[in-house]
């Protein structure tokens, strides 16, 4: 389920018939949508998004459509059955993003595949009130986030559009299984997505991406993706000294007993490390989905982590076999020093 939840940002059914009103059927070579009268694409999409189409509704009102597509990589399993937990943590990274966000009622649209999360929201969004849309689904192996915005006073009538539009978007096809990603590739598509999942980490873990790159393989060391964080608070350094510690006595079997008696300097440190950790996870997961298929493959995934000076505190590294026990669910939180053995802290 990891795997499902970091993409943020973020898998086939027959796909319904046209709807009378479509002007053209846009075949792409990852999806294929119908494409309704008076929509035109866009030439930017908000960060995090990859295609976008707007309608004009009134004098300066758009209603907008725009979407992520990615190929989930075989490793990522399959989605859970109760996805009440995926929901639960999108209302919290919406309000992250946007303080003023409210929930609203809302009909669950129809797709050619499975949804994952939906939720429809009243938020601010660059100084305007929007009622927004987001509908997470999968089709086959590719999954797409989809977001659905207008103004709340014209949501009804731009609402049969997003749905019409939402009913016909689906993969093109393909096997994701054949397809190979330039390393090239892989470093834009992260540098232009991950900074939208950084952005909706809670005020104290404001992490900003420093570099991304990806070494070459040799007779010594296998090709690393490298994600560079920066972390704008002043105690990280601490907080990784004793995850990195923390991590240590897990791996060599300690009970919680010896845990819990850690010694008191670095308690407080300690205190936040399974935090860190999970940002830390939500960042390599996210990143998966963007490498898996590169070739040859990425064997590590490297996360140096620096302060807000951009000194380097130390790295978080994970094998991409260890990542796939982990994002298949083959190893869970239970085998503790199994998992913390995992993670290499340098």
């Amino acid at each position: 389920m990891k795997r499902f939840l970091a993409i943020l940002v973020g898998i086939m059914l027959v796909a319904p018939s046209l709807n009378a009103n479509a002007q053209q059927v846009l075949k792409e070579r990852a999806y294929q949508i119908s494409i309704l009268s008076a929509w035109t694409r866009t030439e930017s999409v908000p960060q995090g998004l990859d295609v976008g189409f707007r309608k004009k509704l009134a004098e300066g009102q758009y209603a907008t459509f725009y979407f992520h597509h990615e190929v989930m990589p075989p490793e990522a399993g399959e989605p859970p059955s109760d996805t009440s937990d995926m929901k639960r943590q999108w209302d919290s990274m919406v309000r992250n993003q946007y303080p003023d966000v409210r929930s609203v009622g809302g009909e669950v649209p129809k797709v050619a595949g499975k949804i994952l999360v939906n939720g429809t929201y009243e938020l601010t969004d660059d100084g305007k009130k929007v009622r927004r849309r987001y509908t997470y689904f999968l089709a086959g192996r590719k999954a797409f986030v989809v977001q659905c915005s207008a103004p709340p006073s014209q949501w009804q009538a731009a609402l049969a559009d997003f749905d019409t539009m939402l009913a016909s978007l689906q993969p093109s096809g393909y096997s994701a299984e054949k397809q190979t990603k330039s390393d090239d590739s892989a470093r834009t598509e992260l540098k232009r997505n991950l900074p939208t999942l950084l952005g909706s980490f809670p005020a104290q873990w404001t992490c900003s991406l420093s570099d991304v790159s990806i070494t070459p393989g040799t007779a010594t060391a296998k090709r690393t993706l490298e994600i560079k964080l920066i972390f704008d608070r002043s105690d990280i350094g601490d907080i990784y000294r004793a995850t990195k510690q923390l991590f240590g006595m897990m791996k060599a079997g300690k009970t919680d007993v010896d845990l819990n008696s850690l010694p008191v300097e670095i308690r407080p440190s300690a205190s936040y490390s399974g935090e860190f950790i999970k940002y830390v996870g939500q960042v390599w997961g996210l990143a998966w989905g963007y490498v898996a298929n590169c070739n040859p493959p990425i064997e590590r995934y490297k996360l140096p982590i620096l302060n807000s000076k951009g000194q380097r505190v130390g790295s978080v590294s994970i094998s991409r076999e260890d990542g796939s026990a982990i994002l298949g669910g083959k190893v869970t939180v239970s085998d503790a020093a199994r998992v913390a053995g995992m993670y290499v802290f340098e």
